[in-house]
């Protein structure tokens, strides 16, 4: 695929893990690639590099997706330099926010959702005029498994990723019409930074917390966690943005059968159950003080 007719992608998130290594299995296909990122530099630094030593045609903008002001920049100078031509939005950032409900803030809940939900609103309203015009295009929304399922401690990204799924079916509806093919890629436990970087709820990191046996099982069944490959779940991101006729959700990777074929099946009494015996938490709640 030579330069005058490579395909166009932009991936959010491309510092590390999922977003990077998107970005190199999309540059390595022959695709112009925006790699976008909060801090190109020094984040950048090492796949700029590699693209220069790989000829590969890889850029790095900065992009912040919380800021209208930056997702516009990017977006418009992406369009200027292709001269309107982008085919594929992976729409890839997020993190991960650790922490009880009665322990998690507004503010730190409206913080996940700008990020995980919100953010992927603002790029993909930015994109898709462009793409309606060329009567083609892919957004692929790197969701997760978290979005089809449950579990204590978990609940704000939990909300983030089910708010995802519907923000994604309900697109996928409104812009099939015109050409664009909308889908979700749902995760189980990769090895990526997500969990390294994870932030928690400041409530829940005092010592006298109600909850710190339940947080202290989470931690240690989280450890425990069989955890894949990145390559497996980025060729599916790539598959789900180059077939003709993708489906709307693209489960990949360990735990992602029971996160959501299994989930689907079982009764919710029997999934509590399940729960609670998982983190102990019918035994635990007996051995915390009462406040």
């Amino acid at each position: 695929m030579n330069a005058a007719v490579a395909k166009v992608v932009l991936i959010t998130g491309c510092s590390s893990g999922i977003g990077r290594e998107a970005a190199r299995r999309f540059a390595a296909a022959g695709y112009r690639v925006y790699a976008s990122m909060r801090r190109p530099d020094p984040d950048g630094a090492e796949l700029r590099d590699e693209a220069a030593r790989r000829g590969w045609s890889l850029s790095t903008p900065a992009l912040d997706v919380t800021s209208d002001a930056q997702v516009t920049a990017a977006v418009s100078a992406l369009l200027a330099e292709t001269s309107g031509q982008i085919d594929v939005l992976v729409n890839n950032a997020g993190y991960y926010l650790l922490g009880t409900v009665e322990e998690t803030s507004p503010d730190e809940l409206r913080d996940q959702l700008e990020t995980n939900v919100v953010g992927v609103l603002r790029v993909t309203r930015q994109v898709l005029p462009a793409m309606r015009a060329r009567g083609a295009g892919a957004v692929v929304n790197v969701s997760s498994v978290a979005g089809r399922v449950a579990l204590p401690v978990a609940a704000p990204y939990h909300c983030s990723k089910w708010a995802l799924e519907a923000l994604t079916e309900g697109l996928r509806y409104e812009v099939r019409p015109f050409g664009i093919r909308v889908t979700a890629v749902e995760p189980g436990p990769f090895r990526t930074a997500l969990h390294a970087k994870e932030r928690r709820a400041r409530a829940g990191q005092r010592p006298d917390s109600p909850y710190r046996a339940l947080v202290a099982a989470y931690d240690e069944r989280s450890n425990r966690l069989r955890r894949a490959e990145v390559g497996a779940v980025v060729d599916v991101i790539f598959r789900a943005a180059t077939v003709r006729h993708p489906r709307l959700r693209w489960p990949v990777g360990p735990t992602s059968f029971a996160g959501t074929v299994l989930r689907r099946l079982i009764p919710d009494a029997l999934y509590e159950w399940a729960v609670r015996i998982a983190f102990r938490w019918g035994t635990m709640r007996h051995t915390n003080p009462r406040p």
